[in-house]
């Protein structure tokens, strides 16, 4: 299952008036309350045709268009972010995310904008599973600026049957910038070919996560495509009680990230109670000043 939280979890929104194909994507929900702006749903449920991946989430709340597309939105934000965490990929719903992608595009070059939050929503792929109490996403539209600027916090965030779980963060959160124009691919790429996406440039102003003592915080630019490997950023960052993640990389049985996180400290630079550095990633490879981090 993949975790790769800049290029998935971007877009989480469309528009128009047209249901999933089920070769993409079986939804139902429970109760539905339907509002001027958007909708409400009690026991959301997405699941691939194979029943190989999924989402449920207690309650979702989506807002920022009229009650008569609110339910396709809807749906098609839950595909996106079941798409985006566990890193599955289905070609069957390229097409439609496109469509979703061209009007959500216009709407946010319109000044639209998009509010949508998830509670208590578990996802699962094979066995394993990401549980989150909360997640919620808000994009804003310009009349006048090429880019719309979003906000993204997951919040409660647990693991089952997920490599390396004790190195994964407990909650996350970011702010960032990205081109309206460049959506429509890039939704696509998420649910389907993602191999085949445009790039998609993202400016990243803040990104934080956090589990237990230990604190990452950064910023920089990214290029998105909907595939974590194909995915590149470059930036600053930060690393709060760098010495509490070598433990856990070791108790993990991640040797060589242990040693290479060792190797980082060495060439890091101070600043307060954090160890500083220049990053990059690109092809799957994290380096930090220079050194790449074996994190595989």
């Amino acid at each position: 299952m993949s975790l790769g939280f800049c290029g998935a979890v971007v877009p989480l929104w469309a528009t128009q008036a047209a249901a999933p194909p089920a070769s993409c994507a079986v939804i139902t929900h429970g109760a539905t309350h339907d509002s001027a702006h958007g909708v409400t749903y009690e026991d959301v449920n997405v699941r691939t045709p194979d029943g190989t991946s999924g989402l449920t989430a207690g309650k979702m709340t989506f807002s920022g268009t009229t009650a008569d597309a609110a339910h396709d939105q809807a749906d098609a934000a839950s595909l996106l972010l079941m798409s985006a965490i566990t890193g599955h990929h289905n070609a069957a719903c390229s097409d439609w995310l496109e469509q979703q992608g061209k009007a959500a595009s216009a709407t946010l070059k319109a000044g639209g904008t998009y509010d949508i939050t998830w509670n208590n929503a578990v996802l699962t792929h094979g066995s394993g599973r990401v549980m989150s109490s909360t997640a919620h996403f808000k994009v804003e539209g310009s009349t006048s600026a090429h880019t719309s600027a979003a906000t993204l916090a997951l919040s409660g965030l647990s693991f089952q049957n997920i490599s390396n779980e004790a190195l994964l963060p407990s909650s996350a959160d970011a702010a960032f910038s990205l081109p309206a124009s460049e959506l429509p691919s890039l939704m696509s790429a998420i649910g389907g070919k993602s191999a085949t996406a445009p790039a998609v440039h993202v400016t990243i102003s803040s990104f934080d996560a956090a589990r237990d003592t230990v604190h990452l915080k950064g910023n920089g630019t990214a290029t998105l495509t909907g595939n974590v490997a194909a995915t590149s950023a470059g930036g600053h960052l930060e690393i709060s009680n760098l010495e509490a993640l070598i433990e856990k990389a070791r108790t993990a049985k991640q040797m060589k990230l242990a040693a290479g996180l060792v190797l980082a400290r060495l060439v890091s630079h101070a600043q307060n109670d954090a160890n500083v550095w220049n990053a990059t990633w690109e092809g799957g490879v994290l380096t930090v000043n220079g050194f790449p981090l074996p994190i595989h």
